[in-house]
């Protein structure tokens, strides 16, 4: 079956249409309007997915697993508006799925990322190139249970509420999660801080 398409980047007035709209053509059929969806969202989607399970290019293959799935699953969306959570979720699941087929973490490169010691809310380490090494190591060994509510929350900017909605999680738990995935982090990193220097080269000549 065939459907009519115009140009999706543009709408009746010239301007770039807005998000809802595109999600209402493409669960219409239009190829062209989920195409924009996919130029908006490649980039976040990608780098979150990379986050998660800590590696470049494992996550940009699950990037294009989670559009596909969109694709086909996108009729199931009831309401327009949450398009963003819901791809998220998507993103969230597949992630899951891979790491428990996996079973591997992965030394995660946040910053590639701009995630940088002030972010994570760690007070105190300058910005020095063994500090970076090290907020990155503390970073990778964070429980995989808080780790999905600290990306999305202090570095996707998400709110405690969407933050529950996508994760499928009681909003409360989503500030709990935080609080502890962060305090684990500052512990972590001291732990890290304190190792005799040499065992510390060691581990970030790895």
């Amino acid at each position: 079956m065939e459907y009519e398409t115009q140009d999706a980047h543009l709408d009746e007035s010239g301007s770039p249409p807005d998000e809802h709209s595109l999600v209402l053509r493409a669960q219409g059929g239009d190829q062209l309007a989920f195409e924009v969806l996919y130029e908006r969202y490649n980039d976040r989607i990608c780098r979150y997915l990379t986050r998660l399970v800590g590696n470049d290019g494992v996550g940009c293959e699950l990037t294009q697993e989670v559009f596909l799935k969109a694709w086909e699953a996108l009729l199931s969306l009831r309401d327009a508006s949450r398009f963003t959570s819901w791809l998220y979720r998507i993103a969230t699941n597949r992630a899951y799925n891979y790491q428990q087929h996996a079973k591997l973490l992965h030394t995660i490169p946040w910053e590639e990322y701009g995630m940088r010691a002030e972010t994570a809310s760690i007070a105190g380490p300058e910005e020095k190139v063994e500090e970076t090494e090290l907020l990155k190591m503390a970073l990778a060994r964070v429980s995989p249970t808080y780790r999905p509510c600290l990306i999305l929350y202090v570095i996707e900017g998400f709110s405690q509420r969407q933050v529950a909605e996508l994760l499928q999680i009681k909003e409360a738990s989503v500030g709990t999660y935080v609080s502890r995935g962060k305090e684990e982090l500052r512990q972590i990193y001291k732990r890290l801080t304190n190792e005799p220097s040499t065992a510390k080269k060691g581990k970030l000549g790895k």
